[in-house]
C-alpha cells in the first residue's frame, strides 16, 4: 500500500475535498478564502483567554519542520522581541481588563529565547487568571537544571519536549543536533523539576526508522514517568527541503501499512498502561491536565505567523519577521470569517480531534441540537465504526482515530500546507484560496 498522505497533493483530491465539504457543510463557505482585510479595527477588539505566542528561532533549521522559523541572529531576536511585547501592550490598551487562562510559547525553539518567554509573562502577570496554564516548548538541549528550573520559577507549568525518537539514523536524517542519549537526560532533568505536566513530543514513520523502533520510543518514554506522549506520523509538506534531501539519500517514504503499524503499536503501548487518549494524537496518564495549543475553542495569537480563532473569525500575522518588526500597528495579513454552518463544523471538527463531542456542549455553545445539523456525520461515523455514541456523546474508537489520521492529511493538512507556504513568500498577501 503507498503513501496515502500524498494523495492530497493531486489534483483530483480537491474534488474529493469539496465533495465533503459540500455534504457534511453545505455549499457556503467553499473554497475556503482567507483575505487581506480591509478594516480590522472588529477584529482587534475580540478576546480569547487562551494566549499562543509564536516565537520563530532556532539554533538550526530542521528539515522537516513546516512551521514559521528563522535561524537566530541576537539582533533580530532582540527587535523581534520588542515587536512582540509591543503587539501585546496595544491588544491589552484595548482590553483593561482582560484576563487569560491559557498561555502557550510555540516556535520554532521558544527555549532558545527565554529572555523573550520571561518579558511576555512579566508584561501579561496582572491579567492572569487564578492558577494560569503557561507552557513551553523545549529542545532537549536546552533541558539542563539550569535552563529547565529558570521556567519552572517564572511560573511555567507545562513543557513539550521535542525528542522525536531515540533512533540514532532518523535523529540526523531530521538534522536534530543531539543523540538519544542527551534526550533521555532533557526528560529526567525536566521531571525533576515538578512541572505539572511534562509532555514528550514523538514523531513516527521517518524513512529508514522500523516500526518497532517507533513503538519502542513510546514504551521507553512512558517507562520514565512522563505525563503526556505526543505522537506524530512524519508528514510531507510542500514548503519544507525534506523531500530533496530523501531523494539525495535515496530514501522513499514510509507506506501507510508501515505508518499505520506504529501508529497503532505506540496506541497500544499507551492505552495498555491505562493512559488515556487527549487527542487522536496524544495520550495522558489519568488526572493529568493535556498540554494543548491551539485546539481550543478560541485562542489569540501573537507573533509573526501567529494564528487567532475568536467567534467564528480566524485571522493570522504576517509570516515575515521583518515586515512584523516594521508594522506600524497590530494588524492581521488574512483573514477568514466562517458562516455560521461552518464555524458549527469547525467546532465539531476540533471535539472529534479530541475523540470526545458532547451534544449537550453543542446545544449549550449553539442553541441547536447536534443531530439536528450533523446527524449525517454521526451516522456515517457510526456506521464505519469510527464512532460510538454513550450518554449524548460521539466517542471516538481506535479505529476512528486510525481514520482521523488519514482524513487530517487528506484535507486538513493540504490547507496549511498551501496557506503556510503562501503567508512565507508573500508578507502581505491579497489572497489565498484553499481548496
Amino acid at each position: 500500500m503507498g503513501n496515502l498522505a500524498r494523495l492530497r497533493h493531486f489534483p483530483l483530491a480537491r474534488w474529493g475535498r469539496a465533495g465533503v465539504f459540500r455534504l457534511l457543510v453545505g455549499k457556503e463557505g467553499w473554497p475556503l478564502q482567507f483575505r487581506a482585510p480591509e478594516t480590522h479595527d472588529h477584529l482587534m477588539r475580540l478576546a480569547s483567554p487562551h494566549i499562543y505566542v509564536h516565537l520563530p528561532f532556532c539554533q538550526s533549521l530542521c528539515p522537516h519542520c513546516p512551521y514559521n522559523k528563522r535561524r537566530y541572529q541576537a539582533e533580530l531576536a532582540s527587535q523581534y522581541g520588542q515587536a512582540l511585547l509591543r503587539e501585546i501592550r496595544a491588544f491589552l490598551e484595548l482590553h483593561p481588563d482582560f484576563r487569560w487562562e491559557t498561555l502557550y510559547f510555540g516556535g520554532g525553539t521558544p527555549s532558545l529565547t527565554p529572555d523573550i518567554i520571561e518579558q511576555v509573562i512579566a508584561l501579561l502577570a496582572p491579567h492572569a487568571s487564578p492558577a494560569p496554564e503557561i507552557g513551553v516548548e523545549v529542545h532537549p538541549l536546552h533541558g539542563t537544571h539550569a535552563a529547565l528550573a529558570r521556567l519552572h520559577s517564572l511560573g511555567v507549568t507545562h513543557i513539550s519536549l521535542g525528542v522525536e525518537t531515540f533512533h540514532a539514523p532518523s535523529l540526523r536524517l531530521l538534522a536534530r543536533g543531539y543523540t538519544p542519549r542527551q534526550a533521555e537526560q532533557a526528560i529526567d532533568q525536566a521531571l525533576r523539576q515538578g512541572f505539572a505536566c511534562v509532555d514528550v513530543n514523538l514523531i513516527y514513520a521517518i524513512p529508514g526508522q522500523p516500526p518497532a523502533a517507533s513503538i519502542a520510543d513510546a514504551a521507553k518514554v512512558a517507562t520514565m514517568g512522563v505525563d503526556q506522549i505526543s505522537a506524530y506520523p512524519l508528514f510531507g509538506f510542500e514548503h519544507t527541503p525534506l523531500a530533496s534531501i530523501m531523494a539525495r539519500k535515496g530514501l522513499k517514504p514510509v507506506s501507510d501499512r508501515e505508518r499505520l503499524r506504529a501508529q497503532k503499536g505506540i496506541a497500544r503501548t499507551c492505552l495498555e498502561r491505562g493512559w488515556q487518549r487527549a487527542s487522536v494524537w496524544s495520550y495522558i496518564r489519568p488526572g493529568v491536565r493535556p498540554y494543548t495549543t491551539v485546539t481550543r475553542e478560541s485562542y489569540l495569537g501573537f507573533g509573526a505567523g501567529a494564528g487567532s480563532l475568536v467567534h467564528g473569525h480566524q485571522w493570522f500575522n504576517t509570516f515575515s519577521i521583518p515586515a512584523y518588526i516594521a508594522q506600524g500597528e497590530r494588524k492581521p495579513a488574512l483573514v477568514l470569517t466562517m458562516p455560521p454552518r461552518l464555524r458549527r463544523f469547525h467546532w465539531v471538527y476540533w471535539r472529534i480531534y479530541e475523540t470526545r463531542l458532547s451534544y449537550r456542549a453543542y446545544r449549550q455553545r449553539f442553541g441547536r441540537e447536534f443531530k439536528k445539523d450533523f446527524g449525517l456525520l454521526a451516522f456515517l461515523m457510526k456506521g464505519l465504526g469510527w464512532a460510538r455514541e454513550e450518554d449524548e456523546t460521539l466517542i471516538l474508537t481506535e479505529r476512528g482515530a486510525v481514520w482521523a489520521h488519514r482524513v487530517q492529511a487528506f484535507y486538513s493538512l493540504a490547507g496549511i500546507d498551501h496557506l503556510w507556504r503562501a503567508g512565507m513568500a508573500e508578507p502581505w498577501p491579497d489572497r489565498v484560496v484553499l481548496m
